[in-house]
């Protein structure tokens, strides 16, 4: 089965998402709603938004449809928006269809973690029925 799990730590105007577990077409909804939610709570114009991809094991163009709107969107605002600790199967997917540098994964995050979201019914799993494309 294919999962997906999404932790999200927030300080101000900066802004570190966890994805763990597999982003594809079943679950790519998941990381959409999550981004969504987080750029409609920023109050303030400058969002720094670090996606920390250490933990997802699998990435289709599922994933891709997901991340480059919402990247746009972020960067015509002002703010900022990096992949950082892209595992191997997400830069080979990257490169394979010319996007490693349209989303620009970085190796290190350019802040400093801060504290973790609540774990409870804030945090978004499988099974979830996508209200996005």
């Amino acid at each position: 089965m294919v999962w997906l799990d999404v932790a999200v730590e927030a300080e101000g105007p900066k802004t570190v998402i966890h994805p763990y577990g597999e982003i594809d077409l079943t679950t790519t909804g998941i990381l959409w709603d999550t981004l969504d939610r987080v750029i409609q709570q920023a109050s303030i114009p400058k969002i720094e938004i670090e996606i920390d991809m250490e933990d997802v094991a699998f990435m289709d163009c599922a994933g891709l449809r997901a991340l480059i709107p919402i990247k746009q969107h972020v960067r015509e605002q002002g703010g900022s928006f990096v992949l950082t600790r892209v595992p191997p199967v997400v830069e080979r997917l990257l490169s394979a269809v010319g996007l490693d540098h349209e989303l620009e994964p970085c190796r290190h995050a350019a802040w400093t973690p801060i504290r973790s979201a609540p774990s409870g019914p804030e945090r978004l799993s499988w099974p979830w029925t996508p209200s996005h494309p």
